[in-house]
């Protein structure tokens, strides 16, 4: 497999995975759920989203590191920059700024590093 189609893929896994997870989101504050029951859905709904990206991975024969790669991205870094974007087109994204633009950027470089360390073979 290319190094391009796997980026590639990984980039596209990152912004679905972004818009499930806001999607998952409204869909919880519509049901209207009260505030430990809504962050208890929340969490089980992401972990389904995380299971479906690791069943994605896997299916498209992308290394193992690709899932948590592209959860990271998603949950992190492509909010950060959708939300920069003005308009209404992506106002959804700006509410889930938390982080500043330098600590999205220096966690993503952490598990991107950390995602390299796993895929790279140990000698023998």
């Amino acid at each position: 497999m290319s190094p391009a189609r796997t980026i590639f893929l990984t980039a596209v896994l990152a912004l679905a995975v972004a818009v499930l997870e806001r999607g998952l989101i409204r869909l919880v504050e519509a049901s209207g759920a009260s505030d430990q029951p809504a962050v208890i859905l929340v969490l089980l709904l992401s972990a389904f989203l995380g299971l479906l990206t690791a069943v994605l991975t896997r299916s498209l024969s992308l290394p193992g590191a690709i899932a948590p790669t592209a959860l990271v991205l998603g949950w992190i870094l492509v909010p950060a920059v959708l939300g920069a974007f003005p308009g209404d087109a992506f106002s959804a994204f700006r509410s889930d700024l938390k982080l500043g633009a330098q600590e999205s950027i220096a966690l993503v470089v952490a598990v991107i590093a950390a995602a390299i360390t796993l895929g790279v073979q140990s000698e023998r």
